[in-house]
């Protein structure tokens, strides 16, 4: 993990005079933005073990991070399809207690994530399974955090400084106040972030992008 102090350098050079505490809490920032954006951050969640009859889970990402979004679930060998929470169209999904209409008990065919630590499965499960979903997620540091992955400073160095950078040269009132330079380094960070979604999305590997319809 990297310091968000290792990025003042690339920020103060062009925002001469603002304290560095202000500065690190603008980078903070960015790097949020830029995983919560991107999903350059991915990594495989703990095995979660499935109760019979239970639908809702915790996420327990690492130390200091949060996901962002679970890409892919499986149920043992079946990947589960996501719904969004809109798609619930069955009010037991959350609220397993209501009187004459128990919730479905068969085996898993979905899943919708509820926020950034908890998710759902459905049906819930019939078998108590050890180990039994496997996530693949995306993850983002915390507010309180005070470092970020080794890669993004590697590779995105610059561009977590020009996001940096939008922020504090739109500061009101400050000498290093440039909204101008400001909406150029905001350009960069976008451009920076569309890179990085790229990349995630293809696992940095050389491939084709393949679209395959779902059956509803």
């Amino acid at each position: 993990m990297v310091s968000y102090d290792a990025f003042l350098p690339r920020v103060l050079i062009d925002a001469y005079g603002c304290p560095e505490i202000v500065a690190t809490q603008a980078i903070r920032d960015a790097v949020i933005e830029f995983c919560s954006r991107s999903n350059f951050i991915q990594r495989d969640h703990d095995p979660i073990t499935v109760v019979t009859g239970i639908s809702d889970y915790d996420l327990e990402p690492p130390a200091g991070q949060l996901v962002v979004k679970i890409l892919k679930c499986w149920f043992k060998m079946t990947e589960l399809s996501p719904i969004a929470p809109d798609f619930v169209n069955s009010p037991a999904f959350y609220n397993s207690s209501i009187p004459d209409n128990a919730p479905s008990i068969s085996t898993p065919l979905s899943f919708t994530q509820k926020d950034e630590r908890t998710f759902s499965i459905y049906p819930s499960s019939k078998d108590t399974v050890a180990n039994g979903l496997t996530l693949r997620i995306s993850l983002k540091p915390t507010r309180s955090s005070t470092t970020c992955e080794d890669s993004i400073f590697e590779d995105y160095a610059e561009t977590i400084a020009h996001g940096a950078l939008a922020r504090l040269l739109v500061s009101p009132g400050k000498a290093y106040m440039n909204v101008a330079a400001a909406g150029m380094h905001g350009a960069a960070f976008n451009t920076g972030i569309n890179d990085a979604r790229q990349r995630a999305s293809r696992g940095h590997v050389r491939s084709g992008m393949q679209v395959r319809m779902r059956k509803i």
